[in-house]
């Protein structure tokens, strides 16, 4: 947490995903106060009276680097960036494909926050002036996020800042709240999707790779927001080890998800999928369109055998 201000309170800085409400519900209250965390506005603000005992350190906050993107980046940002229009409220995440996005909308104007995690590319485009919250319906202004993330410039542009709103994890990421801003826009990735658009993004088949995150929430708020729209983003293909040792391409497109792949986004739920071939539009589409649209934007070495394999697996009754 931050030191305690003049008033006398202590702001939990860079999170509220549930720091409030464990608070709220325990017994004893140990803060750790840091003079190099930032003070952030929003519900993060509790009295000093409210704490049992604070704890002195002196560290610096964790820095996640900025990741470079590569072509295939850009491709999928540049893409993405043309569903985006000016007034639009984002959700975006961390890595290559988000910041590769980020760089896409500099051209944009009028952007909102509503988002998990606040990142160092939504940073750079609010101090660029893309991003000012003038056009949302709710927390008009405020770049609303349950958590900060990134480099030390993104601290302390999230230092005592109005226009930073740290909110309560579970209010944030409710499909509900989301919804009620238009035009949001939620992007997100994904490790695998089959062809009728299921989406594997925290395991490669039995084996976890990452958390659950907000994936589901944000993209079934964006879709009941008005003019709403959900973006999964993945590369057309991945690099692989085989059982010969050597490495392999493998498309990330596929018949069926790998063997206990966790499905974090269920193909109910899927509106847009995109990769740096192209866009498979799938909200509304029936499963052979569904097949055919995202074999479209599979990488081209693989479209052939996609439509063989959706046969044999019996997504298809012949091609």
């Amino acid at each position: 947490a931050s030191m305690p201000d003049k008033h006398g309170y202590i702001s939990l800085s860079c999170s509220n995903t549930y720091e409030m409400r464990m608070i709220e519900a325990a017994d004893l209250v140990i803060l750790e106060v840091n003079p190099n965390m930032p003070y952030t506005l929003g519900d993060v603000q509790i009295p000093v009276s409210d704490v049992d005992y604070l704890v002195r350190a002196d560290y610096m906050p964790p820095v996640t680097p900025d990741a470079p993107f590569s072509e295939k980046d850009a491709a999928i940002g540049k893409f993405i960036a043309d569903m985006v229009s000016d007034g639009a409220c984002i959700q975006l995440g961390i890595g290559g494909i988000p910041n590769a996005v980020a760089a896409a909308l500099e051209s944009k104007n009028d952007l909102g926050v509503h988002t998990e995690m606040l990142t160092t590319g939504m940073m750079h485009l609010a101090k660029l002036g893309v991003i000012n919250g003038k056009r949302k319906q709710i927390n008009r202004g405020k770049m609303v996020a349950t958590f900060i993330m990134g480099i030390p410039e993104l601290y302390e542009f999230a230092d005592y800042n109005p226009s930073v709103a740290i909110m309560d994890g579970a209010w944030v990421n409710d499909p509900y709240t989301i919804a009620q801003n238009d035009n949001q826009i939620s992007i997100n990735t994904s490790l695998e999707v089959d062809l009728t658009g299921q989406c594997a993004s925290e395991s490669l088949g039995s084996r976890q790779f990452s958390g659950t995150g907000g994936q589901a929430d944000t993209a079934v708020g964006a879709q009941m927001s008005k003019n709403g729209k959900s973006i999964i983003a993945l590369y057309s293909t991945a690099m692989v080890k085989g059982p010969d040792g050597e490495r392999h391409e493998v498309s990330k497109i596929v018949p069926q998800l790998m063997t206990g792949a966790a499905v974090t986004l269920s193909r109910n739920d899927v509106d847009r999928v995109v990769t740096e071939c192209g866009v498979a539009e799938l909200r509304g589409t029936n499963l052979r369109e569904r097949v055919a649209r995202l074999i479209a934007i599979a990488h081209p070495n693989f479209r052939d055998s996609l439509w063989d394999q959706a046969v044999e697996v019996g997504i298809l009754g012949r091609r």
